[in-house]
């Protein structure tokens, strides 16, 4: 996940979901609540409350690791200057 610092408040903090989550998905307009997209991708329950969702200190969500990335998400030709890579 590529960000650009002017896009997001700092600290980014790594959390697991809470109620009511949206994140607005790269690609799609609007917002989807983060309980449906581990339901799309089919994340069982048990992993769904220990699963990492970055947000920034604001709490926007800008990357949900190995699943979704946010609008706030930079292609390769785009300016960015944080690199986040989840393994």
């Amino acid at each position: 996940c590529r960000l650009n610092s002017a896009d997001v408040t700092l600290p980014l903090i790594v959390r697991t979901r809470r109620i009511g989550d949206k994140m607005r998905v790269k690609g799609l307009d609007g917002s989807k609540k983060i309980k449906d997209i581990f339901i799309d991708k089919k994340i069982g329950l048990e992993k769904r409350d220990s699963w990492p969702i970055v947000v920034d200190s604001k709490g926007k969500i800008v990357w949900i690791p190995g699943i979704k990335k946010s609008i706030y998400d930079k292609k390769k030709i785009d300016s960015y200057d944080i690199v986040l890579k989840y393994n």
